[in-house]
């Protein structure tokens, strides 16, 4: 007797994180930057709150806002307004971002997600940039 599959269970997401090990293996000659991001749900929320991603999100390293890199895809993260929902304060949720490859004269950068044109959301600053094009990355 076969057994029942739950209906929750989120069967994209294996594939993703197996296809993104295999896209990143070779970030470098492939013109792309992944940022594969940690988010702890915070403590002041009882159920631990909820988390997405703007698409207005990129990558800074020049300070000069033309120089800035718009984010090309986020995986297993909805994009607002969509939300993930988390279960309990702690739990942990990882992503990808993808991003276009960091310019060479770049010797760090941050990571901003704008929210609503005005407002900061994830953040994480001095990324030290690698020759590899691929970052683990804490976000806050």
């Amino acid at each position: 007797m076969e057994k029942h599959k739950p209906t929750n269970v989120n069967l994209i997401e294996p594939i993703s994180n197996l296809l993104i090990k295999n896209l990143s293996a070779n970030a470098n000659e492939s013109g792309y930057t992944y940022l594969h991001c940690v988010y702890a749900a915070k403590n002041k929320y009882i159920n631990g709150g909820w988390i997405n991603i703007w698409p207005t999100t990129y990558l800074s390293g020049s300070g000069k806002f033309l120089d800035d890199l718009e984010m090309i895809q986020a995986v297993n993260i909805p994009v607002a307004p969509k939300k993930f929902h988390f279960a309990q304060q702690g739990q942990v949720k990882r992503f990808t971002l993808i991003f276009p490859a960091i310019p060479k004269d770049w010797t760090d950068f941050c990571l901003v997600e704008l929210v609503n044109d005005k407002n900061i959301g994830f953040k994480s600053r001095k990324i030290r940039r690698n020759d590899t094009g691929i970052y683990n990355v804490f976000v806050e």
